[in-house]
C-alpha cells in the first residue's frame, strides 16, 4: 500500500490561509501548519499569530537563513539592495526556500488563493516531491467566504498579510504606512537610502515618501476645517 504524503498548511497569518487553517481543521485533516517569520509582517499579523495560539492552534515557526541573515531588511541592509517587482528574490530566498528545507518530502502543500484571486497564477511546485493544493479555489470559496468563515468561528479577522515594504503595495497601502506607522515607515526611507543602485526604488522610480506622501493633505489645512 502506497504511503500517504505528509500535509503542510503554508500560513500567513492572514484572511485566506486561516479560513483554510479553519475549514482542514474542521474536516479532520492530518496537518502541520508553518509560518516563516521574515520579519517583514506588519506587527497585527505577529499579533494574530499569537491569538490564534492561545486559542489551541499548534503553529510551526520557521526562521530563515540566508547567508546569515533572519529578516529580509537584515539581508537588505547588508547587501544595498530593495525588492523590485521584476525580480521576486524576497519570495524564494525568505518564503519559499526556508519552507522547501523544512518539510518532509514527498509532501502536498496546500496555499490559502481564493477563488477570485484572478491576479495570483495558480502553478506547480518547482520542487516534484511537493504537490501543491489549493483547496479554497477548487471548492469555488472567495475572500468574502473566507471572512464569513473566521466570523462563524467567532475569531477575529486579520488584517491582510503581506510585507509593509512589498513594491506591488498600493497607493492605499503606502498612505496607511505612512499615517499609521511612522516607524515602519522610516524604515522603508532608510531602505531605499541604504540601496547602492541609484534610482532604485519600491514603486517604479518614484521615491517612497513621494509615492505615500503625495495625496496627503497637509495637517494645517486639516486644523482649518
Amino acid at each position: 500500500m502506497e504511503e500517504e504524503m505528509k500535509k503542510y498548511l503554508s500560513f500567513g497569518a492572514g484572511v485566506n490561509s486561516t479560513a483554510l487553517l479553519l475549514l482542514l481543521t474542521d474536516q479532520g485533516e492530518d496537518f502541520e501548519t508553518i509560518f516563516v517569520n521574515h520579519g517583514g509582517d506588519y506587527p497585527e499579523t505577529y499579533e494574530y499569530l499569537g491569538y490564534l495560539r492561545d486559542k489551541g492552534f499548534e503553529i510551526t515557526e520557521i526562521i530563515p537563513d540566508v547567508q546569515g541573515c533572519h529578516t529580509i531588511l537584515e539581508y537588505c541592509y547588508k547587501y544595498k539592495i530593495i525588492p523590485l517587482k521584476m525580480w521576486r528574490w524576497c519570495t524564494s530566498k525568505f518564503k519559499i526556500r526556508p519552507i522547501y528545507e523544512y518539510i518532509e518530502k514527498p509532501c502536498e502543500m496546500m496555499l490559502g488563493i481564493s477563488s477570485d484571486e484572478r491576479k495570483r497564477r495558480i502553478i506547480e511546485s518547482r520542487d516534484s516531491d511537493i504537490k501543491n493544493i489549493f483547496p479554497l479555489y477548487e471548492a469555488g470559496i472567495t475572500r468574502r467566504h473566507c471572512i464569513k468563515i473566521i466570523k462563524d468561528h467567532n475569531l477575529k479577522v486579520p488584517r491582510p498579510s503581506g510585507c509593509f515594504f512589498c513594491p506591488f503595495m498600493t497607493k492605499k497601502n503606502a498612505m496607511e504606512l505612512y499615517r499609521n506607522y511612522p516607524e515602519l515607515y522610516r524604515k522603508v526611507i532608510d531602505l531605499e537610502r541604504n540601496c547602492n543602485k541609484p534610482g532604485y526604488h519600491l514603486k517604479q522610480g518614484i521615491p517612497f515618501d513621494k509615492f505615500a506622501e503625495a495625496d496627503v493633505p497637509p495637517l494645517t489645512g486639516l486644523l482649518k476645517k
